[in-house]
């Protein structure tokens, strides 16, 4: 479950406005790519491989966030690295269940530092990232660094 207390022209706003100008920030695309798992079914998801985390100042913390639900016969993958230089490989066991790619898209940008300006609203955007494989009905998501993913793939 996520939660967004103000929404406008603060600091972690979704949508900043300058007169009659708006532009959507990368806030408000993680939150539009996750509404698929609005009233879904949450699945289980067990994240076990040691490149999901870091060493941080003699602390091990967990790069890798993610999420899986299923809802109409369709399951949403979404997944966080907040690694700033190395990528994972996501593997997601789809048990008992044949599937199919329906869409998948990622959020990230050049730089960890880039961000939507009116004058470029679009810098950080989704953008399809269809390379997603098949692993004896494994599901492989790569998420590369700093970088949000989201993958539906139809069961049935």
């Amino acid at each position: 479950m996520a939660n967004i207390a103000q929404t406008v022209n603060v600091l972690q706003a979704m949508v900043l406005t300058d007169g009659d100008r708006l532009l959507k920030t990368p806030t408000f695309h993680v939150f539009e790519m996750n509404k698929g798992h609005h009233d879904a079914m949450l699945l289980p998801l067990h994240i076990k491989d040691a490149t999901a985390f870091r060493e941080v100042a003699d602390r091990e913390i967990r790069t890798l966030s993610a999420s899986a639900s299923v809802k109409n016969g369709v399951l949403l993958v979404s997944a966080t690295n907040l690694d700033t230089e190395a990528g994972v490989r996501l593997h997601v066991d789809v048990r008992g269940a044949d599937w199919r790619l329906e869409t998948s898209r990622i959020l990230t940008a050049p730089n960890v530092a880039s961000h939507n300006t009116f004058e470029d609203p679009g810098a950080v955007s989704p953008q399809p990232f269809d390379d997603v494989g098949r692993s004896d009905g494994t599901l492989v998501v790569d998420v590369p660094a700093h970088s949000f993913r989201t993958v539906s793939a139809r069961l049935g």
